[in-house]
């Protein structure tokens, strides 16, 4: 298995579920814990350190909710993610509840992909999710319950990281600037292995956050 970058845990909710065509219904998809596949990008490390507070969006990330900011429980929805600078892409979703899940990509996605860089962004080009390789597998993002106010978090990363370990919120956090500040602390404690020494390594993270309505 390659040092790179795995930080899993389970997830029992999303706001925005994924759906896989023909398979019935909408089901929630935690992140199972075993490990998706060879090329998952994996960090099995977590150190805590104190790193100086830097610029939050530093590659300039810009997240779109597609089709809008209000969504309705049984539709799909899709995102556009654009960057001035290469990263690796990671949407998590925190429901009206607070209760907080990566939903790009799962390990469930990373399993089927034969893509070993399929959340890299490229500078100037939009990244769609679901991704063209994903819908062709049938992937498709259902908005589930519960209804209320949420927001999607995209979290580009400097080095090669797919899945994350998310911290257990002790309380709902109120506004979306708290949910990006906790976020925006929490990883910059992060270290992740160096893809060719292994050595855990600072890493560079840029963030954007939209607000939606699920009625």
């Amino acid at each position: 298995m390659s040092p790179a970058e795995r930080i899993c845990r389970n997830r029992s909710w999303l706001a925005i579920a994924l759906l896989l065509a023909g398979s019935g219904a909408a089901s929630a998809a935690p992140l199972p814990p075993a490990f998706p596949s060879a090329n998952a990008t994996i960090a099995p490390l977590l150190w805590r350190v104190q790193a100086p507070r830097g610029s939050a969006n530093a590659a300039s990330v810009s997240l779109e909710i597609l089709p809008g900011p209000t969504v309705n429980i049984g539709g799909k929805v899709s995102f556009g993610v654009t960057a001035r600078k290469p990263g690796y892409l990671i949407l998590v979703d925190v429901d009206a509840e607070g209760r907080m899940s990566q939903i790009f990509p799962t390990a469930e996605l990373l399993a089927q992909s034969a893509e070993r860089d399929m959340n890299l962004v490229k500078p100037g080009v939009q990244f769609v999710v679901p991704t063209p390789a994903a819908q062709q597998r049938g992937f498709e993002y259902v908005v589930a319950p519960p209804t209320g106010s949420a927001v999607i978090v995209a979290i580009l990363s400097e080095r090669r990281v797919q899945l994350l370990d998310l911290p257990d919120i002790q309380r709902k956090l109120q506004e979306p600037a708290d949910t990006l500040s906790y976020l925006s602390d929490w990883t910059r404690e992060l270290r992740v292995p160096d893809s060719g020494s292994g050595k855990l390594m600072p890493n560079n993270w840029s963030f954007d956050i939209k607000s939606y309505a699920i009625k």
